[in-house]
């Protein structure tokens, strides 16, 4: 049974620009999250530029490979060209 991880958040410090992701959205945390630039603490925004990125809706969590990856790649199951003959499978 596949383990489905929560999206991880783009972020952007406010102060140095720094990028970063989170696994949640800034302002759910508690003890505002912390720049790994600039060590501020609450001054992270979401990048919408990053989140808005269409590889992100292609995301695909199949056991092709062990990450999640970009739906169709090479080894992935939903690729029309997988390989199905065994011999093909040994080289995965």
């Amino acid at each position: 049974m596949p383990i489905y991880l929560p999206t991880r958040r783009h972020c952007r410090c406010r102060v140095c620009g720094a990028r970063q992701t989170k696994p949640r959205h800034p302002d759910e945390y508690v003890l505002g999250p912390l720049c790994i630039r600039c060590g501020r603490r609450s001054t992270l925004r979401i990048d919408k530029w990053a989140d808005s990125k269409p590889w992100r809706k292609d995301t695909c969590r199949c056991g092709g490979y062990h990450f999640p990856h970009r739906r169709g790649s090479l080894w992935c199951y939903h690729n029309p060209d997988y390989p199905v003959d065994a011999d093909r499978r040994l080289f995965a």
